[in-house]
């Protein structure tokens, strides 16, 4: 009986069924992703092609993902095992925008905070009604780890829309491209720029913050450093 399973595992329709399908060009956010979907693609049809060839399934486990050591979510997934069970609820928001409800909106985002200022950014730049000035600021550890850039871009580009950039782990405009070497700050995003960018809204703005705890509390301390009320900003 396990003979005619190892047969039947190594039949062509059992490795065809094996065989990494290929992402849609709708998948890819044109972001510059490193790697992007597409590479993983072909990085598992390599390992796939590979294991086929020697007939051995074991290659196509590869060597295990890395986490974020210190994420909240990376260290509860960690401690998973084979049967475990998810739920997951979500995701959820106090925060309902309104079309010119604010003379400008400073979104300030750490990472994977850029989430929510996303659908807001975009429900102003696809409303030809909605005149909200909106200035965002992105704060990430390289150029390279720049979430969205093709869409930031492409936001940046209406009237009402500018975009900045923080870099952490970086300290020259060198290496940028020409496009982004004027609206990119190196360093950690601090109470000096904070009040710089306030005092060069075009309008009283209001500020929506969104990344890990401790950057969030950072922010709303530096907004009121800089002349900002508490209910002049939301904080995710």
């Amino acid at each position: 009986m396990m003979a005619e399973r190892e047969e039947d595992d190594d039949t062509e329709e059992a490795w065809m069924q094996l065989r990494p399908t290929e992402p849609l060009p709708s998948q890819c956010c044109g972001s510059g992703c490193s790697p992007c979907v597409f590479d993983l693609y072909h990085r598992d049809l390599a390992r796939w092609e590979a294991a086929q060839a020697s007939k051995d399934r074991s290659l196509l486990r590869g060597p295990e993902s890395q986490c974020y050591q210190m994420g909240l979510m990376s260290r509860y997934v960690e401690s998973w095992r084979v049967g475990d069970t998810a739920f997951w609820r979500g995701p959820f928001g106090d925060f309902f925008y309104k079309p010119n409800q604010y003379g400008e909106l400073l979104l300030l985002a750490a990472g994977t905070g850029l989430a929510p200022m996303v659908p807001i950014l975009q429900s102003i730049t696809d409303n030809e009604n909605d005149e909200t000035f909106v200035t965002l600021v992105g704060c990430f550890k390289t150029f390279e780890s720049i979430y969205l850039k093709t869409f930031l871009q492409e936001q940046a580009r209406f009237w009402n829309v500018r975009t900045f950039f923080v870099l952490s782990q970086e300290s020259s405009s060198e290496q940028l491209p020409w496009s982004y070497q004027e609206k990119t700050h190196f360093g950690h995003l601090g109470q000096d720029l904070i009040k710089e960018l306030v005092s060069c809204c075009r309008r009283k703005p209001f500020a929506l913050v969104c990344g890990s705890a401790e950057f969030t509390k950072d922010i709303a301390r530096c907004l009121l450093c800089a002349g900002l009320t508490e209910d002049s900003y939301f904080l995710f």
